[in-house]
């Protein structure tokens, strides 16, 4: 418990620091996730789906869900980030919420569920992703983002930035590729309709070196 307690203090330190390095909107990437996020929240064609966050952060990403016509809710570790969700978007629904325990949702609520950049962060992933399962709708989608590992980024980390990549103390402690991303998505009963990858807004590097790993899977 004194565990929890500390991680959760330690994002509430990184939360309200949101502008400086730690706000939604603040990678180079972030214009990437949204136009994937767009994307794929209009071509489902539902109308007011109903949306989830989960973790949420500041609710940046949050917002363009409502932007896009969802009925949106989010949940996060951080009380510090929730309230920052909230204040953002007056119309969401935002919970503090520990991942690591059965999620606040009935079974099949969900019409969409964004996560973004949460999976690597998690002891044990597969079981948020079976939690994420159970509250999607049949036919529902996860949009999910994680850090990219190919095999040229990991030669590069390997030869010139290990220490500082896999510092202890960093808080990504899982390290996907698109296969066993795609592969746990399966297992927790989700089916993949398309994976890819994006970067910064680089260029040349963005296509040697993808910084995300981009998948929507299907609840069937």
């Amino acid at each position: 418990m004194a565990e929890r307690e500390n991680e959760q203090a330690e994002y509430d330190r990184r939360w309200a620091d949101v502008a400086g390095t730690y706000g939604g909107g603040n990678p180079g990437y972030s214009k990437n996730f949204v136009e994937f996020m767009t994307k794929w929240v209009v071509d489902s064609a539902r109308p007011q789906p109903r949306a989830l966050d989960v973790g949420c952060g500041d609710g940046y990403f949050t917002s363009n869900l409502i932007r896009l016509g969802c009925r949106a809710s989010g949940m996060d570790l951080s009380p510090v980030a929730v309230d920052l969700a909230s204040k953002r978007n007056p119309t969401g629904d935002f919970r503090t919420h520990d991942l690591t325990t059965a999620f606040p949702f009935e079974s099949d609520t969900f019409d969409v569920v964004w996560c973004s950049e949460v999976l690597e962060h998690l002891f044990s992933p597969l079981d948020v992703l079976r939690e994420i399962c159970r509250v999607l709708k049949p036919g529902g989608i996860l949009l999910a983002t994680t850090p990219a590992h190919g095999r040229l980024k990991n030669l590069a980390i390997a030869l010139f930035c290990f220490e500082r990549h896999f510092d202890p103390e960093y808080p990504h402690i899982r390290f996907f590729t698109l296969d066993s991303l795609g592969k746990l998505c399966e297992k927790a009963g989700l089916v993949g309709r398309l994976s890819g990858t994006c970067g910064s807004q680089l260029g040349l590097r963005d296509v040697l070196f993808p910084t995300n790993n981009l998948m929507v899977v299907e609840k069937a």
